[in-house]
């Protein structure tokens, strides 16, 4: 199951980029190129297997016909998001006069979006003669022919390819909104951080369960089938067993970490931590540790925390898709949020079948996943907006991959940029009831002048309202 959902996620990911450069491309932005031939280097040294690749143009600006080479190895690449053939026989003039073949002995042109169907190879075979080897069906590669290879890969290198992927899209989203500003002396890009604050304490205590007990109850009151099952699961079968719910805690080593306080709400885990031994920790301790399993258990509290806000708001968890999406009883959910003026945003559709209007094709649903980060001491969410398709309210269609697909090439940066804004002010206006809970607060904002920003979530000035709901059934 986990290299289905890398390989998903990086068809995602990588369409998302290819969407993007074709934007920037119609714009007549090709410096989109520059900005992204140090980017690529990690990918393609792991996809290749080229430990020395590098830029070539840190040794002569704007190298001419070529932008990466692993002078080791002798291979070399083209980064462009020119697809033409012209732009083909223009690099192979420059490889070949400029006698690069010298150096390296096969080249490669990456086009950043979807190649064409066929190139001539008599027309590239009269160019290159016989100084070297160039193949339009092995040599010319887009990002499709990058996943492709990527598939063979161990999935640790998946993973990392798709972070990088990740970083990629990013960079493409910066650099087009910096574009997009006007020339004025300051310029402001939004990003999609939203800062957050928590409680000041964490309350730690020993799970006093036991777990066959646990296991036992489960299989005879709630249809529980497995016989093993790791310790959160275990609390959470303990929950439920006492008709009690809670998202809010993590466990690790035997001991439950929540920031609930415990001296005071320990009713919730009655019979499952000992009331009698509660040990209260700063949170600043802890979000500034050196040790990774004391930053994880905070990432995953603050996590696990906004899980059990959002369910409140009919906003759920998706173990799945790993993303929360919104969800109503209702055939449609729309949501009133603010930016300079007032604006409703649909986040939740069932959509009836073309064919047979009195069945449901499928449930549409707007979803997001959230990442936590430390910067200068301040801790941020990272917000990525997505969509989930569902054929019943809550499991994953198997049309899934295709709707996301062609949402995905309906929505331009603006409209990505519009979800964040909607997304920010959602979790911006949920007002904690308790000093157990967190909170979302700003976006952060990067200026030309300045440097960071932090602005709050309904004063972003753009209000161009995204139109696209609409576009797929």
């Amino acid at each position: 199951m986990k290299i289905l959902e890398i390989e998903n996620e990086l068809r995602d990911v990588v369409s998302r980029i290819i969407t993007q450069v074709e934007l920037s491309t119609k714009q007549n932005r090709y410096d989109i190129n520059l900005a992204l031939e140090d980017a690529f280097i990690p990918i393609l040294k792991s996809i290749f297997n080229l430990s020395n690749l590098t830029n070539l143009n840190r040794k002569q600006k704007n190298y001419p016909g070529i932008d990466l080479g692993d002078e080791f190895d002798r291979v070399a690449f083209q980064i462009t998001s020119s697809t033409n053939l012209e732009k083909v026989k223009k690099t192979l003039t420059q490889f070949k006069e400029k006698t690069f073949y010298n150096s390296f002995d096969e080249l490669f042109i990456l086009m950043l979006t979807k190649k064409q169907s066929s190139y001539s190879q008599s027309v590239i075979d009269q160019i290159r003669e016989d100084y070297f080897e160039f193949y339009a069906n092995e040599h010319i590669i887009d990002l499709g022919n990058l996943l492709e290879r990527i598939t063979a890969l161990r999935i640790p290198t998946q993973e990392r390819i798709l972070r990088e992927f990740k970083l990629i899209l990013g960079e493409i989203d910066s650099q087009i909104s910096y574009l997009s500003e006007n020339e004025e002396k300051t310029h402001t890009l939004l990003s999609n951080l939203v800062s957050v604050e928590f409680p000041e304490n964490i309350y730690v205590a020993d799970l006093i369960i036991d777990d066959k007990e646990i296991i036992k109850e489960a299989r005879a009151q709630l249809n529980f089938k497995k016989n093993k099952a790791n310790k959160s699961l275990i609390v959470k079968l303990a929950l439920l067993l006492a008709n009690k719910s809670s998202d809010a805690w993590v466990c690790y080593e035997n001991k439950l970490f929540t920031f609930i306080n415990l001296e005071k709400d320990v009713n919730i885990f009655n019979g499952i931590v000992d009331k009698n031994n509660i040990e209260i920790l700063s949170s600043q301790d802890l979000c500034h540790s050196t040790t990774i399993d004391n930053l994880n258990i905070f990432k995953q509290l603050l996590h696990k925390a906004t899980t059990e806000r959002l369910k409140l708001r009919d906003v759920y968890w998706n173990q799945e898709n790993k993303s929360f999406y919104f969800t109503s009883e209702e055939n449609h959910r729309s949501e009133t949020w603010v930016g300079k003026k007032k604006a409703t945003r649909t986040v939740y559709e069932k959509v009836l079948s073309k064919k047979d209007p009195t069945k449901i094709a499928h449930h549409k649903h707007l979803s997001f996943s959230i990442s936590f980060m430390n910067i200068e001491d301040l801790w941020f969410c990272n917000i990525i907006p997505s969509w989930l398709y569902t054929y019943n309210g809550y499991k994953k269609s198997r049309f899934h991959e295709d709707l996301l697909s062609k949402q995905k090439r309906l929505e331009h940066n603006q409209s990505v940029k519009n979800l964040v804004r909607f997304l920010a002010y959602f979790l911006a206006h949920d007002t904690p009831s308790r000093a157990s809970e967190i909170s979302y607060k700003n976006l952060l904002e990067m200026t030309s002048e300045t440097g960071p920003i932090l602005t709050d979530a309904l004063l972003i000035t753009d209000d161009t309202e995204e139109k696209i709901w609409e576009g797929i059934e």
